[in-house]
């Protein structure tokens, strides 16, 4: 179904303005008062990564009038749509400084803090909507209830390997991220699985346009729908979505702040004891003490880096396999994986059974390659 326009249209565009968005401006059905919502609009963007970043582009060069971009990491080497790091303190000041380069009319917002339960309230207050992408579920969730307590909508979007899912949740008018997922799904880390880049571009092209859908009342949201995107097979589908008769709405928010679910509590267990460190890693090779180092990624990982002499078992042949009674009693069992959280998960399954002395790798691969041995790739 459709819905209102969020916003009124402004009085006049820009000078600027009119010449940029010409051809919007002769689109019929958006035209000139189209185009003068969306310089009304007033957008809240949680994230500038792989998703946010292209997103908020698309949403300068769309015409929206207000873009707020909360984000306070720091530039990497792959935040490629913003060019080559600068001086910049985060991803929100970068992209502050880029647009109001390039876009001289938009009205661009940094925001470093993070959104958690304290921030979140006053975060949203003043924006017509709030548009967010997470890799961590429980911020997705606690973006949700505190749109949803405030009754503006949230455009919402998930990456998984080679599929993406874009939805909108808007309280009254439809079911929320709790009625997609009654229980917290579990993370879905893009440098730890991995995940083909262009998917993150689709995701942010097809949210981008349901803000603008919004923004205009034009078209029909994706409000009580999911739409689903298979990159390898070239479909999407659009699900339709119910209420979950035991959500309450709108939720309390939660008491946690939103964080990476890294690791299970018999995770965190095993490893409180257990985890060497890559100069103890290095020192144990280095005098050839007998262990059994073994990687617990994925082939095509070990593939692209791995450490000489390790042996790859994945992850899930231990926990789903008898990977853990096949190794050698010996000695000592090392377990590495990228960052050492899978390590940390398998190290619960090898210590049941039988390997009490087993240990797993702090850091991963990733801080061997940046402290011991930087001829390693990363990723």
């Amino acid at each position: 179904m459709s819905f209102p326009p969020l916003v009124k249209p402004v009085t006049e565009l820009p000078a600027g303005e009119v010449r940029r968005q010409a051809h919007q401006l002769i689109l019929a059905g958006h035209g000139s008062e189209g185009q003068r919502r969306l310089a009304a609009g007033r957008v809240l963007v949680v994230g500038a990564d792989e998703i946010g970043a292209p997103l908020i582009g698309h949403l300068a060069d769309s015409g929206v009038g207000t873009i707020a971009v909360a984000d306070g990491s720091p530039l990497n080497e792959w935040d490629r749509y913003l060019g080559i790091p600068d001086e910049a303190s985060s991803r929100a000041h970068a992209w502050a400084r880029a647009l109001r380069r390039s876009h001289p009319e938009l009205r661009i917002v940094p925001i470093e803090a993070r959104f958690d339960v304290d921030s979140g309230p006053d975060m949203v207050a003043g924006y017509d909507l709030v548009v967010c992408a997470s890799e961590d579920p429980a911020r997705c969730r606690l973006v949700d209830d505190v749109c949803a307590q405030t009754g503006i909508p949230y455009v919402w979007g998930c990456m998984d390997g080679v599929r993406g899912r874009v939805s909108v949740f808007w309280e009254p008018h439809g079911p929320g991220f709790r009625d997609l997922y009654p229980e917290p799904p579990a993370p879905y880390f893009r440098g730890m699985a991995g995940t083909l880049r262009l998917v993150g571009a689709w995701l942010a092209v097809a949210m981008a346009t349901e803000v603008v859908k919004l923004l205009t009342g034009t078209g029909t949201p994706l409000v009580g729908r999911v739409m689903k995107y298979d990159a390898m097979t070239g479909t999407c589908v659009l699900v339709p979505l119910s209420r979950d008769p035991r959500t309450v709405r709108p939720a309390a928010l939660t008491a946690a702040q939103p964080f990476f679910g890294l690791l299970s509590l018999q995770a965190a267990e095993a490893a409180r004891e257990s985890t060497i460190s890559v100069e103890e890693l290095k020192h144990l090779l280095d005098s050839k003490v007998p262990i059994t180092l073994v990687d617990v990624r994925e082939p095509d990982e070990y593939a692209f880096a791995h450490l000489p002499g390790s042996l790859l078992i994945p992850k899930s042949e231990f926990l789903d396999g008898d990977a853990a009674e096949r190794l050698p009693r010996d000695r000592r069992a090392v377990l590495l994986c990228r960052m050492g959280i899978r390590s940390a998960e398998v190290l619960a399954v090898v210590k049941k059974s039988g390997h009490p002395d087993a240990v797993h790798l702090g850091g991963g691969i990733i801080k061997w390659a940046e402290r011991i041995d930087p001829s390693i790739p990363t990723y």
